[in-house]
C-alpha cells in the first residue's frame, strides 16, 4: 500500500503543466490567427483602395477627352492629349488615395506611379479605351506572432486596372448601354462643319470635333395647338444661320424609380430632368429607338408646346429663368488639350467634377438609307455635353432652343463583337468605366 500511495504522490502537478503548456499553445495560434487576419483585412483594404484609384484615373481619362479622338487628329497624334490624360489620372489617383476611406491599417497609402496605356497589346495602334493600372504597397504593418522569428512588421500590395470604354473607331465593337440618357434623339450632324458626328457604318468620330463643338439643338417639331409633334424635316437636319442642329423628342416610357426635385409626373419632361430614361444600346445597324409623334401629353419644340422641355430643362440645370448666369453651373473650354475643360459650381464658384448640366444625348442616323423610317429610329452614338442654357438663339425666332458644349463623343459600327452590353454611364457620360482583370 505504501508503493501506491508514493506513485501517487508523484503524479501531482502534471495538470498545471500541461495547461502551461496548452496555455501557451493557445497564446501562440491566437497570435498566429490576429497576424493572418489583420494581414488579411489589410490585403482587402490596398485592393479596395487600388481599385478605386485606378475607376478614379479612368474616369479621368475619359473626361479629358482622349476617347473621342481618331488617331489621326492632331492632338492625339501629338501625344498632347495623352499628357492630360495622365495629369488629371495621376491627379484623381492622389485624391482617392489621400482619402480616410481608403487608408490601409489606419495609414494613407502613397500613390506611387500609375502606369498607363493608350495602345493596343500586340500592336502600336493606338486605340480608343486607355488603359491605367494602379499598383500599392504599404509596409510596416504591425505583427504579433511574426515577433518570435523576428520579423516586427509585414508587406501588403495590390494592383487594378482600369479602362474608360469608348467603342468609336474601333472596327468590332462592343456595344454599351448609357443610363440617363436625355430624349432628345439628334441628327448625326456637326453644324460647325456639316460633317457626321461618327461615321454610321465604322463607328469613327469626327477628326477635330472637341475644338468646333459650341452649338445650339431645336426640336424638329411645328407648333401645335394639340401639343403634338408634327415633323418639320424628315429626317432631321440644320436649320437656320448659323446652323442649329434638329432633334426629335425619343418615345419615353415612366419610370418612378427615380427621385428628382422636380418630377412632374409628365413622362417627357421627367426624363429631362431625372436619370430615369431607359438605356439605349448604340450601333449594330438595326432601329433600336423611336421618336414621339403621337403622344399629346409630351408636347416638345417651339412655340407653346415647348413648356415641358422649358421647364425641364430649366429645373435639370438650376436656372431661374432664359440664358446666360441664371443660377446653372458654368463651363469654360480654356487651352484644351493643354489643359482640362472646367466645370464651375453656381452654388460654390469652386470648380467640380461633374454638374447636373452634363447629359448624355443620343446621335440618330439620318444619311443610311433606310435608317429613318417612320417613328423607327437608329442610334450610332451619343453626345456628351454641357447644357449653357435655353434660350431664342441669335437669328432665329424659335423658342426653348437649347445651347450646349460637346464634352466627348461616343460612336458605334455596325458591327458587333457579340460581347455582353456594356452599362455605362452615370446621367452624363456614356464611356463606361470599368476594371479590367486580370490587367
Amino acid at each position: 500500500m505504501q508503493s501506491v500511495h508514493f506513485g501517487r504522490r508523484g503524479e501531482r502537478g502534471q495538470t498545471i503543466i500541461l495547461v502551461a503548456v496548452s496555455i501557451v499553445a493557445l497564446l501562440a495560434m491566437a497570435a498566429l490567427a490576429i497576424d493572418v487576419v489583420s494581414l488579411y483585412v489589410a490585403r482587402t483594404e490596398i485592393q479596395r483602395a487600388a481599385d478605386a484609384a485606378a475607376l478614379a484615373g479612368a474616369k479621368a481619362m475619359a473626361d479629358s477627352g482622349i476617347t473621342t479622338l481618331p488617331t489621326s487628329d492632331t492632338a492625339f497624334s501629338s501625344g498632347s492629349v495623352q499628357t492630360l490624360a495622365q495629369s488629371m489620372a495621376t491627379a484623381a489617383i492622389t485624391a482617392v488615395l489621400a482619402s480616410p476611406n481608403n487608408s490601409v491599417a489606419g495609414f494613407t497609402v502613397a500613390p506611387g506611379s500609375p502606369t498607363f496605356n493608350f495602345s493596343a497589346a500586340s500592336t502600336s495602334t493606338p486605340i480608343n479605351n486607355p488603359h491605367v493600372t494602379v499598383t500599392l504597397q504599404q509596409t510596416g504593418l504591425p505583427t504579433f506572432f511574426a515577433h518570435i522569428w523576428g520579423t516586427r512588421s509585414a508587406t501588403a500590395t495590390a494592383s487594378a486596372t482600369a479602362e474608360a470604354y469608348n467603342p468609336a473607331n474601333t472596327a468590332s465593337f462592343t456595344p454599351v448601354a448609357p443610363k440617363g440618357v436625355k430624349p432628345w434623339l439628334v441628327a448625326n450632324i456637326d453644324p460647325k462643319t456639316s460633317h457626321p458626328f461618327v461615321d454610321p457604318t465604322t463607328g469613327a468620330v469626327e477628326s477635330g470635333l472637341i475644338a468646333n463643338s459650341d452649338f445650339w439643338i431645336t426640336a424638329d417639331c411645328q407648333p401645335s395647338p394639340h401639343h403634338h409633334c408634327f415633323i418639320l424635316t424628315a429626317p432631321p437636319g440644320l436649320t437656320g444661320s448659323p446652323p442649329e442642329l434638329q432633334y426629335l423628342p425619343a418615345l419615353v416610357s415612366a419610370n418612378t424609380a427615380d427621385v428628382c426635385r422636380c418630377r412632374s409626373g409628365n413622362d417627357y419632361e421627367d426624363s429631362i430632368q431625372c436619370a430615369d430614361m431607359n438605356p439605349y444600346t448604340c450601333g449594330g445597324g438595326a432601329t433600336n429607338a423611336q421618336w414621339d409623334n403621337i403622344d399629346r401629353i409630351n408636347p416638345v419644340g417651339p412655340g407653346s408646346a415647348g413648356a415641358h422641355t422649358f421647364d425641364a430643362v430649366t429645373c435639370l440645370i438650376n436656372a431661374g429663368g432664359t440664358g446666360l448666369i441664371q443660377g446653372q453651373d458654368g463651363i469654360t473650354w480654356g487651352s484644351w488639350p493643354t489643359n482640362p475643360i472646367q466645370m464651375t459650381s453656381a452654388a460654390t464658384t469652386n470648380l467640380e467634377n461633374t454638374s447636373s448640366s452634363l447629359v448624355a444625348i443620343p446621335i440618330i442616323d439620318v444619311t443610311t438609307p433606310g435608317a429613318f423610317s417612320g417613328t423607327n429610329v437608329t442610334v450610332i452614338g451619343f453626345l456628351q455635353a454641357f447644357v449653357e442654357q435655353i434660350n431664342i438663339p441669335p437669328n432665329t425666332l424659335n423658342q426653348n432652343d437649347i445651347q450646349i458644349k460637346v464634352v466627348n463623343v461616343v460612336g458605334c459600327s455596325q458591327t458587333s463583337n457579340g460581347a455582353p452590353v456594356i452599362q455605362g454611364g452615370n446621367t452624363s457620360s456614356p464611356i463606361p468605366v470599368r476594371l479590367i482583370t486580370p490587367p
